[in-house]
């Protein structure tokens, strides 16, 4: 504290000090000119909620935190810059583990924080001081033996046990609609972290959502996590009060169990989040170049688009009989062969129609072992009739060599073989959705329908992606290979 100020001004002195550490929301306002000089504080609803929520967890009420909040909303720096300068206000001997997907976000933030701890406005008001012999980008320590770690997903785990863990962007865009990266950030949270609890940590995930599987889904699956989802655009549920499986609304059919966020004060759909700060016509720019997957996952965190993503639910059409008389009928397989868990294997029968429309006539889907593959294979061949071709795509390697040789074998006197894959599911699938959005492609009425309408709506971005990849293969197989004589009845 300064020497020479009245009595007055010292107890208003110590009185704006207790009441920024009473307060993180305040300290966030007070402590903003320091990481963003010449840049106004836009206050807003979201804001105090979040450092509400935040107080929380410091105070031990909260002990596990998901946090989904659109771009731009300040996330990062309230969360993993402002949330552990506060904390420290209290106890400068609190340990930070900060993660992200990139190094570089975390000691952006490690660089952010110090730069508040080393300003004089802090240094006036807080005697903190970071440790002369541990005072590094990456890592810092408090003259009492706290500390503040930044590291990556992929980055080398540290031995020690924090207070708190802070995961700000477990993935980016990008990476998540690899599911190979993506499960790799998952396997990272389950093998590492799970290994620092020792001092039974608080831990905070920020993040948008990108894909159902994503941490976040991880996550919520498992239970005991509190989560704060707050969109861009408020999102209302347009069910009747004796709601049916027809007439739910696009919301419920695209989750059944979403629900708006319970903090969120908004009562009208399409409310912006802060319009002061992302005023419509921004909103709408980043709407346009994010497309309608990444708009409902980035901006309004919730991974499957209202309606659908690459697939819309206004584009399937339906027949109530399967035609006497088609050009061909083809069998495509995407396979998994896990018993009672994981991936699915799918069997989609498309036939083509004389006009030149598609007939997706029926779908097998069930998660088997590789004998029980094998067995439904034969049955849906036999059920098909030879009429039918069988394709499947084949993954690469000498793994999917040998078993495209031993169905072959299993297939015997029908026509079976291999689709190769290359490129990505999108592009893969894209010809097929290309039909369904022209109004070219139907489905045949079955129990089925909802399933495979949901799953190819949530695509890209769903927990299974099994029968958009079968579809692609069946269309695909019909798009590529020549026409036959019309098959005449098909019963």
């Amino acid at each position: 504290m300064q020497d020479g100020l009245s009595e007055l001004s010292r107890l208003a002195f110590l009185s704006e000090r207790q009441a920024l550490r009473d307060s993180l929301h305040l300290f966030v306002k007070a402590a903003w000119h320091i990481i963003e000089p010449g840049k106004p504080f836009i206050d807003n609803w979201h804001i105090r909620e979040l450092c509400l929520q935040l107080e929380d967890v410091y105070y031990g009420r909260t002990k596990r935190l998901l946090i989904n909040i659109p771009p731009g909303s300040l996330k990062s720096l309230i969360v993993s810059v402002l949330f552990p300068a506060w904390v420290w206000l209290h106890n400068p001997r609190k340990r930070f583990l900060m993660a992200s997907y990139g190094q570089h976000l975390t000691t952006r933030d490690n660089v952010r924080t110090r730069l508040i701890i080393e300003s004089d406005w802090f240094q006036a008001r807080w005697d903190i001081q970071l440790a002369d012999d541990q005072n590094a980008k990456t890592r810092y320590n408090t003259n009492l033996h706290g500390w503040r770690i930044a590291t990556s997903i992929d980055g080398v785990g540290t031995g020690e046990h924090p207070d708190f863990i802070i995961i700000d962007d477990p993935t980016s865009a990008e990476q998540a609609a690899s599911d190979t990266t993506r499960e790799a950030a998952n396997d990272w949270f389950d093998n590492t972290i799970s290994q620092r609890l020792g001092r039974k940590p608080a831990i905070i995930i920020v993040m948008q959502r990108l894909h159902k599987k994503d941490l976040c889904g991880h996550l919520i699956k498992r239970g005991g996590w509190k989560q704060l989802r707050w969109p861009m655009r408020f999102e209302k549920c347009t069910c009747p009060p004796n709601v049916t499986e027809e007439t739910r609304c696009a919301l419920h059919k695209d989750d059944p169990a979403w629900a708006p966020d319970p903090r969120d004060p908004r009562t009208e759909p399409g409310q912006l989040l802060c319009p002061e700060a992302y005023p419509e016509e921004e909103v709408r720019e980043r709407e346009l170049n994010l497309g309608p997957h990444g708009t409902a996952g980035q901006m309004q965190q919730r991974p499957s688009p209202e309606g659908g993503g690459l697939f819309k639910r206004a584009w399937f059409k339906f027949m109530d009989a399967r035609p006497k008389r088609i050009v061909r009928s083809v069998r495509g397989y995407d396979t998994a062969a896990t018993d009672g868990g994981g991936d699915y294997s799918v069997g989609v029968r498309m036939d083509e129609m004389e006009d030149g429309t598609w007939l997706i006539s029926d779908v097998w889907r069930d998660q088997v072992s590789p004998a029980g593959l094998d067995k439904a294979m034969r049955a849906n061949a036999e059920m098909d009739t030879k009429a039918t071709v069988v394709r499947e795509e084949k993954e690469g390697g000498s793994a999917g060599k040998s078993v495209v040789e031993a169905r072959a074998k299993l297939l015997r006197g029908f026509d079976y073989k291999f689709v190769q894959i290359s490129g990505s599911k999108p592009v893969r699938v894209g010809p097929f959705r290309a039909q369904v959005e022209s109004g070219n492609v139907f489905l045949l009425r079955a129990s089925w329908n909802e399933a495979y309408i949901t799953e190819l709506c949530d695509f890209p971005g769903g927990d299974h992606d099994d029968q958009a990849d079968a579809s692609g293969c069946t269309f695909n197989a019909i798009l590529l290979e020549p026409k036959r004589n019309p098959m005449g009845a098909v019963w």
